[in-house]
């Protein structure tokens, strides 16, 4: 069953297209009675973001619900085991909603504002107890248009009005007769319900105040010591009326001000990462519901007391998956970067892999096609890819076109796209495959595919057969462009990739029209870019970018003239990187392929300018936009590197023929120097464990293999020993 008699249900007030400063969050009532039950279920979906309470008490402590989607074409609904929080004889339902992505008012760079799917915050719910449906939203529902939450806008801020707020509004001793009818939608989303299976957004963590600063009359800084996705913790007591402004920040200027890196300019009409609370004279503890931002530092101005430690905390708040693996080594870098590249991807992970929690919130492609395989080898996210696959179905325009952000309200297929960002239509069912082993998501994308390629085709220019349009290789260390890998190299060597995996989905969906042409298509086009981009062996594009794509995706007839060109174009810049994120992505397994990790292990660690030690110079406590100062301090666009510790400093190596962890490789690299390393993977068989140390001039290894599941463990000097389950030991000199 599935909303067949529920309806969309809204205030009966006007809609309102143009920002206001006050846009408040309608509440919803609804008393119904029960008889004596077992089992009771609840779907909801509410667009924006919907919050419920069943006789005064949470459904869910899920935030920022329902996912986001392009809302004309999918409705995410959850649904919850209720059984609890109901009785027999009289209940009270209560909602209340918000705007979310769903009604963002104020201009910005990608036109939220103009969205077709518009309109005042709405819900469907239906009840069902012992498979019945007992409750669904009608206009017999009463609404009240406000609420105590004055303002909300997910990009900006949100404000609350204690003085407005009854604590009882969500039980059954509330009197709600003043209230109006709610009115039912005449003009629903037309996206189709879905139920989301992936794991909910959660507080996941609450971070204390380490450093409060005094920056003017009535104003404070609170640190807290970590960059995070989230919203603060207030507990105040001030009197009615006093306004508490609370403006969340990266960094700070040495002045102890905010710094905010020009990323307000981007929100001409509404303040930038601003919430508010108006005091009600009572103690109260709040944190906002609709939105949440990217910070680490919090300034409250309107404090009319010197504030305690434990006035303000951040609120850590992400999709809740869980952690996949472990990283630990006796290089203390490595260590901080692996933690803050895990901060960095849990920071941006809201039904969607967005950019950054600050200034965006958007699922740029091209970051999340960078990031997939790291994702995948840390944490548990293969239902929360599930998800986004549909979005990216979705995004596809009827012409196989595809945007730079999903999901998108239309913008984003005129910049910002092109392979290196459409390449997530085929890296995250690739990826998924690979990690899990499941292969219905290839098959299911591969109409995907064969559109996509037909629009790719289209663009190729008549003069080479090449296609140009799109990212090239995006952020690198220097602005000079023409120093950058040409988008047209990039793309002609993506598309090669995206035809091996569409061979494989063929394979899978057993289209042997498709496996023909698909082989055809990757043999004239390996042809073409071996033409064009290989001479006497090496890359005629004589950047770092282009030399590791080649000799990652294994375009080449002969390995050595590629490989001595990376690894002098690494030793030309003293270990240091000149590639953007696509040319990361591909460069460190490209020196391991080169038989050089220790080349790669030197460009991650490197000291000075361009490199990660900058970063970590700068305090960072996440990962960074770019390599140069002054953009946001949160994206996990250059996590790859995590993947390359994982599979040689630990060495766990996943057999991609045999996907799903169903043979591993265990290989650690002993690089030179670092004295010894351990970590885990969780795989679907269980939790692979290598540690290795050194000791008296040897290198002593464990490894443990979960029951059921084999690996080969290779050591230096050609030795290769089989495992199957259980713990085992090994020693090399």
């Amino acid at each position: 069953m599935s909303f067949d008699k529920a309806r969309f249900i809204k205030p009966n007030i006007p809609f309102v297209r143009e920002y206001r400063e006050i846009n408040p969050a309608p509440m919803f009532r609804r008393t119904f009675t029960l008889p004596r039950f077992t089992k009771a279920t609840l779907r909801v979906c509410g667009l924006g973001y919907g919050y419920y309470w069943l006789n005064g008490k949470s459904v869910s402590q899920d935030k920022l619900t329902a996912p986001v989607s392009d809302y004309s074409k999918t409705l995410w609904y959850t649904v919850y085991d209720v059984s609890e929080l109901l009785t027999e004889g009289e209940n009270i339902a209560a909602v209340i909603c918000g705007n979310g992505f769903f009604n963002e008012a104020h201009q910005s760079s990608w036109g939220h504002n103009e969205a077709k799917w518009r309109d005042n915050p709405k819900f469907i719910l239906e009840l069902d107890v012992d498979g019945k449906t007992v409750l669904a939203t009608d206009d017999s529902w009463r609404c009240k248009p406000g609420s105590a939450v004055i303002f909300n806008q997910l990009r900006s801020g949100e404000y609350f009005d204690a003085r407005l707020y009854d604590p009882a509004w969500n039980t059954l001793k509330y009197d709600d007769s003043a209230w109006e009818k709610a009115v039912v939608d005449t003009t629903p989303p037309t996206g189709t319900l879905r139920e989301c299976l992936c794991e909910p957004i959660h507080e996941c963590a609450v971070y204390p105040t380490k450093n409060i600063i005094k920056t003017g009359e009535h104003r404070y800084i609170f640190d807290i010591g970590q960059n995070i996705s989230g919203y603060v913790r207030l507990r105040t007591k001030q009197k009615a009326g006093d306004v508490i402004t609370m403006r969340y920040a990266e960094q700070i200027n040495e002045d102890g001000s905010r710094q905010l890196n020009e990323m307000d300019k981007f929100y001409k009409e509404s303040p930038f990462q601003t919430d508010k609370f108006i005091c009600s004279g009572e103690d109260f503890t709040w944190s906002p519901m609709f939105v949440y931002h990217g910070f680490r530092y919090i300034e409250c101005e309107g404090i009319t007391a010197p504030p305690p430690a434990d006035m303000v905390s951040g609120v850590f708040v992400h999709q809740d998956v869980g952690t996949a693996s472990t990283f630990e080594c006796s290089d203390n870098m490595l260590n901080k970067l692996f933690r803050i590249g895990q901060m960095a991807t849990l920071s941006n992970l809201f039904y969607m892999p967005t950019d950054c929690p600050t200034r965006e919130k958007l699922g740029w492609a091209n970051d999340a096609q960078a990031s997939t395989e790291q994702m995948l080898t840390n944490f548990t996210m293969v239902k929360f890819f599930e998800k986004w696959i549909q979005d990216i179905f979705d995004a596809m325009r009827d012409d196989g076109a595809m945007p730079g952000i999903i999901p998108t309200n239309g913008w984003g297929f005129t910049w910002g796209n092109g392979p290196v960002s459409d390449g997530v239509l085929f890296e995250v069912p690739h990826k998924i495959y690979l990690f899990s082993g499941k292969t219905d998501l290839l098959v299911k994308a591969l109409p995907y595919f064969k559109r996509y390629f037909t629009y790719l085709l289209s663009q190729a220019d008549p003069a080479d057969g090449l296609v140009g349009f799109g990212l090239d290789d995006w952020a690198p260390p220097t602005p000079d462009s023409k120093a950058r890998t040409p988008a047209k190299f990039i793309n002609a060597v993506l598309y090669i990739k995206f035809l091996r995996i569409a061979l494989l989905a063929a394979r899978f969906g057993k289209s042997t029209a498709d496996e023909k042409t698909f082989t055809a298509e990757i043999d004239r086009m390996t042809a073409l870019v071996k033409k064009q981009y290989i001479d006497h062996g090496a890359c005629t594009v004589n950047e770092q970018c282009a030399a590791a794509m080649l000799i990652f995706h294994g375009i080449y007839d002969d390995l050595a003239p590629l490989k001595q060109q990376l690894l002098r174009l690494v030793e030309e810049q003293d270990f240091h990187h000149t590639c953007g994120m696509v040319g990361l992505r591909h460069l460190y397994d490209a020196l391991t392929i080169c038989g050089a990790p220790e080349y790669a292990y030197r460009v991650i660690t490197a000291k000075g300018y361009p490199g990660y030690g900058v970063w970590l110079d700068g305090d960072a406590t996440t990962l960074w936009e770019t390599w140069q100062p002054g953009h946001s301090k949160n994206h996990h666009m250059y996590s790859d590197f995590m993947s390359w510790l994982m599979k040689n400093i630990v060495g766990i190596r996943p057999v991609f023929e045999q996907p799903g962890f169903a043979k591993t490789v265990i290989q650690p690299v002993f690089i030179e120097g670092m004295e010894w390393a351990k970590g885990s993977e969780n795989t679907i068989e269980g939790k692979i464990e290598v540690a290795w140390r050194r000791k008296e001039g040897r290198v002593e290894i464990n490894v443990t293999i979960p029951d059921g599941m084999s690996a080969e463990v290779r050591l230096p000097g050609d030795r290769v020993e089989m495992l199957y389950g259980g713990a085992h030991e090994f020693t090399v000199r």
